[in-house]
């Protein structure tokens, strides 16, 4: 048996559907619900990046000793559904790697405070720059970035998953790697 609705009863019907949907995120486009790979605590994805020393431009101070430093723009949404998450220590989720060697030392600012962490609220969605720093003894690393000429790979890992992103010099962007 077929119901028949009015035109006004049918459009304030539609549009209560099409509200709901796009807050739910049912259709793709609709949210920043899913912003990347889901790592179980978080979703995230890495995206631009850039890279310089504590020599260029205004209100440097190399004479404290030589910095470099290569900034990945990162996107991160929680996916904990706790109230208060712990904060993620980026050295345990997220892996830079120049020619294969590890680089680890990330510096506050941007996306990462208080020692190399990442705060969220509960839902929180961030994207912002984090920050690898590299010293005098990894000069050479820092150089064949700048020049184009290293492998850079950025990586975000859980227990869940891994993805892995491959610098490409001709955008200045990190491109996610498929198998």
């Amino acid at each position: 048996m077929a119901m028949k609705m009015d035109r006004r009863a049918f459009l304030k019907t539609s549009a209560a559907v099409a509200v709901a949907v796009s807050m739910t995120g049912l259709l793709g486009g609709c949210s920043d619900g899913a912003i990347g790979t889901d790592f179980g605590l978080f979703q995230a994805t890495a995206g631009a990046a850039t890279c310089g020393t504590n020599a260029d431009g205004w209100g440097s101070s190399p004479e404290s000793g030589w910095e470099g430093y290569i900034k990945v723009k990162v996107r991160i949404k929680d996916t904990s559904g706790m109230k208060k998450p712990d904060p993620l220590r980026a050295r345990t989720f997220f892996f830079l790697k120049i020619n294969g060697q590890l680089v680890e030392s990330y510096t506050d600012g941007g996306l990462l405070s208080n020692g190399g962490y990442i705060k969220l609220e509960e839902g929180q969605f961030k994207e912002d720059w984090m920050c690898v720093t590299l010293k005098e003894d990894q000069k050479a690393l820092y150089e064949a970035v700048a020049a184009k000429k290293a492998e850079v790979t950025f990586a975000i890992s859980s227990a869940r998953t891994t993805e892995n992103y491959k610098l490409d010099y001709a955008t200045e962007t990190f491109v996610k790697q498929t198998v």
